[in-house]
């Protein structure tokens, strides 16, 4: 069966996620822009998860009714409901973005919870410690090992070869099961022309000079995606640095930061800006993207900047980084956590003219990047799953 928008075989799609919204994080938008992006392939597409927005006319709601209790049961209670529901209809396809289980294909968009918490506790009695202190986290790594190793999904999709090697490594999972299918992005929304029509205006409103050069931070996670080391970074130039801005995008505890850029000297230079349904202005106001993240399988924002235009700064800890060329249309950050190779790299952005000549850079190879790329790339895999199936039913029969 060949998988294409022109040509593929209608399906009924079940697509679970928690959250479905253009205004949140990167998942999140990127399970609205993949249920649209499915619809307009000519499938038939249910949406299942606990918080609705920004979904296309087209696409049927299930609402999960998931109890606010503690946090590890809210994790357990989350697949307990979307199995129970789930199982009330028929699907060719049950295609999960988050942990619950069974599903026919899971799409790791949050990466590996063992990883991370190898990363955030190094050390294994502190780790241990913080599983008993939120068992949240021993919840997830469960759902994990229900769904990774064993039955709990057919096929696996991740969203950069750093996930997919951290599935092998901590699970065992054979390579023929796991699927690299990278994001996309919307070209309607986010674009260089798009971003010349803000900028002035967007600018003018955040009182940004000509000469300023703005860095862009998106995340809903300032602690895990380095705004305390962009701040560091940033104070560590002095007057080198001293027309650079940083914004930040997105829900987080700024007070902290507030006093950390206060005890840097940053004051004024810093913008909280909350977070927000139109990022593509901010897009348009900045100049670089600054993601020093601790571990991200592939930060969608990474790929908006690129869309608009902006070379992008981030880690080898974001999957992101598998599509960043070194120098031409950004840089990779080898020690998420090293203000002083943060320093370094900011010191070779603070050219305009660079950062413009490595923006075109980085809009070109974004381009490659579509929702529609992605769709045929996340079908061909449901065909596979689709075709074994049949297999096994003609094998019973």
């Amino acid at each position: 069966m060949k998988l294409t928008m022109e040509n593929s075989e209608a399906m009924k799609i079940a697509l679970v996620n928690k959250v479905f919204s253009l205004s949140h994080g990167g998942l999140e938008r990127f399970a609205v822009n993949l249920a649209g992006a499915l619809l307009r392939g000519g499938h038939e597409v249910h949406a299942f998860g606990q918080r609705f927005a920004d979904l296309p006319e087209g696409v049927t709601v299930h609402p999960l009714q998931v109890t606010r209790k503690s946090s590890w049961w809210r994790v357990l209670n989350f697949h307990r409901c979307a199995a129970r529901t789930l199982a009330i209809d028929r699907f060719d396809i049950i295609l999960g973005l988050t942990r619950f289980f069974p599903m026919d294909v899971y799409r790791m968009g949050d990466g590996v919870q063992r990883h991370w918490m190898r990363i955030r506790y190094p050390f294994s009695p502190l780790r241990w410690f913080n599983y008993l202190l939120n068992p949240a986290h021993a919840a997830n790594i469960y759902m994990e090992r229900r769904l990774l190793p064993g039955g709990g999904a057919r096929r696996i999709i991740t969203n950069s070869r750093l996930c997919r090697d951290h599935v092998r490594h901590y699970y065992g999972v054979p390579e023929e099961r796991i699927d690299v299918v990278y994001n996309g992005v919307d070209h309607a929304q986010f674009n260089p022309e798009a971003r010349a029509a803000l900028r002035s205006g967007v600018r003018m409103e955040l009182r940004l000079a000509p000469e300023d050069i703005a860095l862009l931070h998106v995340s809903n996670n300032w602690q895990r995606k380095g705004v305390g080391v962009t701040l560091r970074a940033m104070a560590a130039l002095g007057n080198e640095g001293s027309n650079l801005h940083l914004l930040v995008v997105g829900r987080g505890r700024a007070e902290p930061f507030r006093r950390l850029a206060l005890k840097l000297g940053l004051e004024g230079r810093v913008h909280f800006l909350g977070p927000s349904p139109e990022v593509e202005r901010f897009y348009a106001a900045g100049d670089l993207l600054v993601l020093p993240t601790l571990y991200d399988p592939f930060s969608n924002v990474c790929l908006e900047a690129m869309a608009c235009g902006l070379p992008v700064v981030t880690t080898s800890g974001n999957g992101a980084s598998e599509i960043i060329e070194e120098g031409k249309t950004g840089f990779v950050q080898k020690d998420a956590e090293s203000v002083r190779e943060l320093e370094q790299i900011l010191k070779g952005c603070l050219d305009p003219a660079t950062l413009r000549h490595m923006g075109a850079a980085a809009h070109r190879v974004a381009q490659d990047f579509t929702p529609e790329r992605n769709m045929q790339e996340t079908l061909a895999v449901c065909g596979k799953v689709v075709a074994a199936k049949k297999s096994g039913d003609a094998a019973e029969n």
